[in-house]
């Protein structure tokens, strides 16, 4: 793995912990200022405070989930995360698998493309 795939993935294992322990670091630590996340099929969001406003809700209807990396794939500049969001609160079984294809530029997510089934994801 060359030097800046090892950073880029360095940046998405950063992504999963503090999406995991500290929501409030997560967007402005992992993501560049001029970012947008397109949460495939339910819109683009863009801005700290906006991202942070969807996570902050995410939060308060899910306090417990967490996310568990299943696998990952790196390529130059874009990292591929397969994911599995777990949520206690609904139950021991509950699972919601979801991709998240994140581009990097210096160390930072500046094209986060995430596919899951959205209307099952707590908060949204």
């Amino acid at each position: 793995m060359k030097a800046l795939e090892q950073q880029n993935l360095a940046t998405a294992l950063r992504y999963l912990e503090l999406y995991n322990h500290d929501i409030e670091r997560f967007v402005p630590e992992c993501y560049a200022p001029d970012f947008e996340v397109h949460t495939m099929g339910l819109g683009v969001i863009r801005g700290y405070e906006q991202f942070l406003e969807v996570e902050r809700a995410v939060l308060r209807a899910a306090p417990r989930r967490r996310m568990r990396l299943d696998h990952f794939h790196v390529a130059g500049d874009t990292v591929v995360l397969e994911i599995t969001l777990l949520n206690p609160d609904a139950g021991a079984d509950w699972v919601l698998p979801f991709v998240a294809v994140l581009v990097m530029r210096d160390g930072k997510i500046v094209v986060d493309r995430s596919y899951a089934e959205w209307p099952r994801w707590p908060g949204l």
